[in-house]
């Protein structure tokens, strides 16, 4: 269980989390959507520490982050981190380690698992995202659709209770989508709670058991995707998924 209570931050004086409160369960996927700008990647990084805030609190757990620098809060930052993985958008991949070398960096320097158990762990999590007989290449021999799926791979090779995900589908096709949220679908029914910043409805849609749909550093609108994508009761939630201008085209048809 992730709970953030009156969490605000402000970038050289603007801010960019108005009092957000949120909780996200376990075996739960949420969705972060929203126009830029709105604070979505802001708060998903705020979840785990890779973000200081200026005031509230977020809980992991047993484990409470406040306000102010969170390097001085590090074993905190740690016990969280061990528990909550991180993908990032650009996936930050070591470019000198093979895809079996990323995904066993950490288990063997942070958690200190032996080299045969973290081999062993790595091929199976390497065989779980469908990159099996890839595990030699290095990221620049990878397409962005399998570094993707490596940087999954390390994130789960830490055994997390929760994967926060930033933009998981900017670089991915139609096709590698649907293969994305067949995995992370796969990873929900084996009772992983997923957090995702996401401007693609069709993974908000398909996987996602609520959205929550950030403008202006609030969360102006929650719910179950069915209901916030296809008849959303805030004006800027209707703006953002453009369906006053589809009411507009059909009343001009008309």
């Amino acid at each position: 269980m992730i709970e953030v209570e009156k969490l605000s931050k402000r970038y050289d004086g603007r801010l960019v989390l108005d009092g957000i409160d949120a909780t996200f369960a376990p075996g739960e996927v949420t969705a972060l959507v929203g126009p830029s700008g709105g604070g979505k990647s802001t708060l998903l990084r705020c979840l785990n520490g890779l973000e200081s805030f200026d005031a509230g609190v977020v809980r992991v757990g047993s484990d409470a982050l406040a306000p102010g620098d969170v390097r001085a809060q590090g074993e905190k930052v740690r016990s969280i981190r061990r528990r909550v993985g991180f993908v990032f958008q650009q996936w930050h991949l070591f470019a000198h380690r093979t895809a079996l070398g990323n995904v066993t960096e950490a288990p063997l320097h942070v958690k200190g698992v032996g080299r045969k158990e973290a081999l062993e762990r790595g091929r199976e999590l390497l065989e779980k995202v469908g990159l099996s007989h890839r595990q030699d290449a290095y990221p620049s021999e990878l397409s962005g659709g399998e570094q993707q799926r490596v940087a999954i791979a390390r994130a789960l090779a830490m055994e997390p209770e929760v994967l926060l995900m930033d933009e998981p589908t900017s670089a991915l096709d139609p096709e590698r989508v649907g293969a994305l949220i067949d995995l992370l679908e796969q990873l929900r029914s084996e009772g992983l709670t997923l957090v995702s910043v996401t401007h693609e409805m069709r993974f908000a849609r398909e996987l996602a058991s609520r959205v929550l749909v950030l403008y202006g550093g609030r969360i102006i609108e929650e719910g179950p995707p069915e209901r916030v994508l296809a008849s959303p009761h805030h004006e800027r939630t209707r703006a953002f998924l453009g369906l006053g201008r589809v009411a507009s085209l059909r009343t001009m048809g008309a």
